[in-house]
């Protein structure tokens, strides 16, 4: 594990993700995504920020449909595996090589917080989906009072309390943002302001996710939500946003 946090790729070497932990939490977010807009398997997907490639697989694997995953850190013998149904290409999300209105979903789980330029790269999501597509979103959030615990990574205890104390550094400096190298995230209202200029709904999906992935806990959970303390207590912020039918490519 690296003692510091990496802009482009996070707090751990993107090796170190776990293939079942990473492919539950696809399960999870397809859920998520089919309670507002089912996805057919007819649909093009685009997991933008696929790591190494890992990602696009699974999600591929999951929904069934054409997946095409882009990522600066796409390796080139994965690029080249002949995996029919998924399409790899190293990629800059804030300048896709991608036709606009191209693909039907857009799936970015916890990237935008690393990409230099996140409203450019909105605005790039925004022009390859087709109009009426969909982009489901999740990114830390900037509010959270503790995060880490329940991450795909292949992390102890010890790294995941690390993580927390150089958060809280980044905080009492009153530098708790991405442009200030910190692992933060954006906060929810933050985040609905600027998806809101490109897209038709903006919709926070957080307490779904959170009921999907610790059902156990409904109850609790349920009760955050009623307190209103999910802002401070929920760590990440998920998002389905839909582009107008009356959009351009």
């Amino acid at each position: 594990m690296r003692s510091r946090y990496d802009r482009t790729i996070g707090y751990s070497d993107l090796d170190l993700a776990d293939p079942n932990k990473v492919f539950r939490i696809v399960q999870i977010n397809k859920a998520v995504i089919d309670e507002l807009f089912p996805t057919s398997e007819k649909a093009v997907i685009l997991v933008a920020g696929a790591g190494t490639g890992l990602e696009a697989l699974l999600v591929h694997q999951v929904f069934g449909s054409t997946t095409i995953g882009v990522d600066l850190n796409v390796r080139p013998w994965q690029r080249a595996g002949a995996h029919s149904g998924v399409i790899l290409s190293r990629q800059d999300l804030n300048e896709l090589g991608l036709s606009g209105a191209s693909v039907n979903l857009v799936y970015c789980y916890h990237v935008l917080e690393h990409v230099l330029d996140p409203a450019r790269a909105l605005r790039e999501l925004h022009r390859v989906l087709v109009p009426g597509g969909v982009l489901f979103v999740g990114f830390p959030n900037r509010h959270r009072l503790i995060s880490y615990i329940g991450t795909s990574q292949k992390a102890t205890v010890l790294d995941k309390l690390r993580w927390n104390m150089q958060d809280l550094g980044y905080r009492v400096r009153g530098r708790f943002r991405n442009e200030f190298g910190a692992h933060a995230g954006f906060a929810e209202a933050e985040f609905t302001a600027a998806a809101s200029q490109l897209f038709n709904s903006v919709r926070s999906v957080r307490s779904r996710y959170m009921l999907a992935k610790y059902p156990a806990f409904s109850r609790l959970l349920n009760l955050v939500v009623r307190l209103g303390m999910d802002e401070v207590l929920f760590p990440s912020n998920y998002f389905v946003c839909v582009k107008d039918y009356a959009a351009g490519g």
